[in-house]
C-alpha cells in the first residue's frame, strides 16, 4: 500500500515507494466485502429505487393528462367500434370510399387541439421529471461513495450516506454538466464540418472527425475515471478533482486499462450468461429477466463500485480495514425467514396510521384506474375472446401455459424488486412511494375496469391477496421513511434500516404469492375458460 501526504494546499501526493496491490485484487476484495458486510449493497438498493420512481412518475404524468380525453374519446371509440375494427383489418382502406371514415377522421380531428396541449404539457413535466432524476442521481452517488468510504474504512453507518450526499451532491452535478457539455461541443464539430466544408471532401472529412471525437472523448472519460471520487473522498472542487483524476490515472494508466478490461469482460461474461437462460426460459414461454435485473442490483453494482473505491484508496493510499469473516448466507437468510413473521406484525401493530395512508393511496390508484378501465368497458367481449382464445392455444402442459418452476421465479424476482423500490423510494420524502403505489394499484383497477369482476378475480384474487398485503405494508413503510427522512439524519437512518428490514421481510408473502400464482392460479383460470 503507498502512503498518502498532505501538501500545504491541501492537495493529496502519493509516495510511489511502497507497493501497490494488484488489479484483480480490488475485485477479489469487493466481493469478500459485500459477503462481510451485505449493507454495503443498500446504495444500489436506492439508485434502483430511484430509476423505478422516474419510471412510476412518468406513468402517473400520462395517466392523469388522459383523464380528460378519456370523456371525449371513449364514446366516439364505442359508435364506430365496427368501423375501427374493419378500419385497422383492411391495409389498404381508401379515405374516401366510405363517409362514416370521413365522419370518424372529423370527430377525432376536433380533440387535435386539446391533445397538442396535453403532449406539450407532458414535454414539461417530462423536462422537470429528467431535471429532477438528474439531481436526485446525483445526491446519491455522491452519497453512495461516501457511504462506501467509510463502510470500507470505518463503519457502515447510513448517516454517512445522508453527509456526504448532503455535502457533495452540487460539485458531482457540475462535474456531469461539464462533461455534458463538452461531449456535446465535441460532437458538434463534425456536423459543422459536414456543413461548411464543399462537397465531395467533407463527407469524408466528417467521417474521420466522427472517428477522432469518439477516440477523444473515450481518452477524456478514461481520464476522468476518478473524478467523483477525488470530489467525495478528497474534498475537491469540480476543477480540481478533474486536474487530480488526470493526475491518478497518468501515474497509474496500465492499471486503469486493465482494470476497464476486466469490466467489460465481466459485463460481456454476465449478458451471456442471461442471454443463454432467457433463451432456455423463453422456450418456455418464460423469462427470468427479473432475476438477472435483481442480481445486478444487489450483486454486480456494489461488486463494481467496490472495486473501483478499492482501487482508487489503495493508489492514493488509504488504508481499508479488515473485514470480518464472511457471512454465512444460508444460516443468515434461514434465520431472517423465520423471523419475517414477527417482524411484519410488530410494523403492522405499530405503524396503523401509515397503512391506512398506503390503503388510501392503493384506494385513490385503484379508482383511477377503473374509472379509465371502464370508459372502455364496451370492449369487454373482445377482450374476453382474446384472453380465452390466447390461453386456450398457448397452453402446453394442463393448465400451465408455460413452466411454473420458472414463473415462480419471474414472480418472485419481479415483485421483490417492486417492493423495495416501494419502500426505498420513501427517503426521496415519500412522494416515489405514492406515486410507485398509484401506477401499481391503477393497473388493477384498470383489469376490473375493462373484464367482468368475476373473471378479472379468477386472474388476481388468488395470489393477488398475499401480493398486494406485502406492496401495501412496503408502501407504508416508504410513507414512514419520507416522513422520518423530513426530519433529523439520526431519524432517517433508523427508518431506512426499519425499511429494508419490513421490506425484506416481505418477501416471505411475495414467495408466497408467487407460488400460487405460477401453480395455482393457472388452473383457476383454465377452469373459469
Amino acid at each position: 500500500m503507498r502512503s498518502q501526504s498532505c501538501n500545504g494546499e491541501g492537495m493529496y501526493e502519493v509516495s510511489e515507494n511502497n507497493m501497490t496491490q494488484d488489479v484483480d485484487s480490488y475485485f477479489k476484495s469487493a466481493f469478500h466485502q459485500i459477503r462481510s458486510a451485505p449493507g454495503l449493497i443498500i446504495p444500489s438498493l436506492i439508485s434502483s429505487a430511484l430509476s423505478s420512481a422516474v419510471g412510476w412518475a412518468i406513468i402517473l404524468t400520462v395517466l392523469v393528462l388522459s383523464l380528460p380525453l378519456l370523456a371525449e374519446v371513449a364514446p366516439i371509440v364505442e359508435q364506430n367500434q365496427d368501423l375501427i375494427s374493419e378500419i385497422i383489418g383492411e391495409e389498404h382502406l381508401e379515405d374516401d370510399i366510405d363517409p362514416k371514415i370521413e365522419e370518424l377522421v372529423e370527430e377525432f380531428s376536433g380533440l387535435v387541439p386539446v391533445m397538442i396541449a396535453l403532449f406539450i404539457m407532458f414535454l414539461i413535466v417530462l423536462c422537470v421529471i429528467w431535471i429532477i432524476y438528474f439531481a436526485l442521481y446525483a445526491w446519491v452517488y455522491a452519497g453512495t461513495i461516501g457511504y462506501l468510504w467509510q463502510g470500507i474504512t470505518t463503519t457502515t453507518d447510513f448517516r454517512n450516506f445522508l453527509y456526504y450526499a448532503k455535502k457533495y451532491s452540487f460539485r458531482i452535478m457540475g462535474l456531469w454538466i461539464l462533461v455534458y457539455i463538452f461531449s456535446i461541443v465535441l460532437f458538434l464539430v463534425p456536423f459543422f464540418i459536414l456543413v461548411f466544408v464543399p462537397s465531395p471532401a467533407n463527407i469524408a472529412i466528417f467521417v474521420l472527425s466522427i472517428i477522432l471525437c469518439i477516440i477523444l472523448w473515450l481518452v477524456v472519460m478514461v481520464l476522468l475515471f476518478f473524478a467523483e471520487e477525488c470530489i467525495v473522498i478528497e474534498g475537491m472542487g469540480v476543477i480540481g478533482s478533474v486536474k487530480r483524476s488526470k493526475d491518478i490515472v497518468n501515474g497509474n494508466i496500465g492499471s486503469v486499462l486493465i482494470f476497464i478490461l476486466i469490466l467489460i469482460v465481466a459485463f460481456i461474461a454476465f449478458f451471456v450468461t442471461e442471454g443463454i437462460f432467457e433463451v432456455i426460459a423463453l422456450l418456455f414461454n418464460s423469462s427470468l429477466t427479473p432475476f438477472f435485473m435483481l442480481f445486478i442490483i444487489v450483486i454486480l453494482v456494489p461488486w463494481i463500485q467496490l472495486s473501483k473505491l478499492n482501487f482508487f484508496l489503495d493508489r492514493t493510499g488509504v488504508e481499508v480495514k479488515e473485514m470480518d469473516k464472511e457471512i454465512e448466507i444460508i444460516k443468515t437468510v434461514r434465520e431472517f425467514i423465520a423471523r419475517s413473521p414477527y417482524i411484519l406484525i410488530d410494523f403492522i401493530r405499530k405503524n396503523k396510521v401509515y397503512l391506512l395512508a398506503a390503503l388510501s393511496v392503493y384506494g385513490i390508484g385503484v379508482g383511477i384506474g377503473y374509472y379509465m378501465g371502464h370508459s372502455f368497458s364496451f370492449l369487454s367481449e373482445e377482450t374476453m375472446m382474446v384472453l380465452s382464445e390466447g390461453w386456450g392455444e398457448q397452453r402446453w402442459l394442463g393448465p400451465y401455459i408455460s413452466m411454473p418452476l420458472i414463473d415462480t421465479i419471474y414472480y418472485f424476482s419481479n415483485n421483490i424488486g417492486v417492493s423495495m423500490n416501494l419502500g426505498l423510494s420513501g427517503i426521496f420524502l415519500g412522494v416515489p412511494t405514492i406515486a410507485g403505489g398509484i401506477v401499481n394499484a391503477a393497473i388493477i383497477g384498470m383489469f376490473y375496469g375493462i373484464v367482468p369482476a368475476e373473471t378479472a378475480t379468477a386472474f388476481i384474487a388468488v395470489h393477488g391477496i398475499p401480493e398486494c398485503m406485502a406492496l401495501v405494508i412496503a408502501t407504508a413503510a416508504g410513507i414512514k421513511l419520507g416522513v422520518k427522512i423530513m426530519g433529523s439524519p439520526e431519524n432517517g437512518a433508523e427508518a431506512l434500516m426499519e425499511t429494508l428490514e419490513v421490506v425484506l421481510a416481505t418477501s416471505l408473502l411475495l414467495c408466497i404469492a408467487a407460488f400460487l400464482e405460477a401453480f395455482v392460479t393457472p388452473i383457476v383460470i383454465s377452469l373459469m375458460f
